[in-house]
């Protein structure tokens, strides 16, 4: 498969680029610099990923395009206005497929969460996850095939068992679930391939 990545330079982004590249993928990482470190078996691209015209330009010809961006504090809509660049360069590129990282604790998951990570929520990440919550709301009123990923706070641990499940079917989890970005990247690659989790909020954690 084909596959356009934003964020590729993050730490979740370059564990995702290795791990499609290592399986025999083929990636193209939309960064802002062109000379961004980014895996040299990738091909680059540099531009906007606000830009619905960079973002279709760079996504024709793929099969899904895949964001682990972070919040960025000099943009506090970043990920709202990438969300709505990629649905607009949808409507271009032909590509659909949209999978994204955001966070347990964000949306409708923060009443699923323990008091301990409520209250970060609520302060520390407020402005952060209120961006994501945006974001997300686009994607549910958009035509996009999307996923978004909600791990726990994230750390960088190897590769290791962990769960998938709906938001929806989340009923108890550790007052502070974590979630290695080794983790994050696996599920990301599996629900592309699989096409799996579609129009569905996923909850990546690690398994004890």
């Amino acid at each position: 498969m084909r596959f356009l990545v934003l964020g590729a330079t993050g730490r979740t982004g370059v564990l995702f680029v290795k791990k499609a590249l290592d399986q025999g993928h083929q990636v193209t990482a939309l960064v802002r610099r062109p000379d961004a470190t980014v895996d040299p078996r990738a091909q680059i691209v540099s531009g906007d990923v606000t830009d619905a015209a960079v973002i279709a330009t760079a996504a024709r010809g793929h099969d899904a395009v895949i964001s682990t961006l972070g919040n960025a504090p000099e943009v506090p809509s970043l990920i709202t206005d990438t969300v709505r660049a990629v649905i607009t360069s949808a409507k271009t590129s032909g590509v659909d497929r949209f999978i994204i990282v955001s966070a347990f604790g964000v949306g409708d998951s923060l009443a699923k969460t323990s008091f301990l990570v409520r209250l970060i929520s609520r302060t520390m990440l407020r402005k952060k996850y209120a961006d994501k919550a945006a974001s997300e709301a686009l994607l549910r009123a958009s035509d996009l095939k999307w996923t978004v990923a909600y791990p726990g706070p994230l750390n960088d641990g190897a590769v290791s068992r962990y769960t998938e499940i709906t938001l929806d079917e989340v009923t108890k989890l550790p007052v502070f679930p974590s979630t290695s970005r080794a983790n994050v990247a696996d599920f990301l690659l599996r629900s592309a391939v699989e096409d799996t989790f579609v129009h569905q909020i996923a909850v990546v954690t690690n398994a004890k």
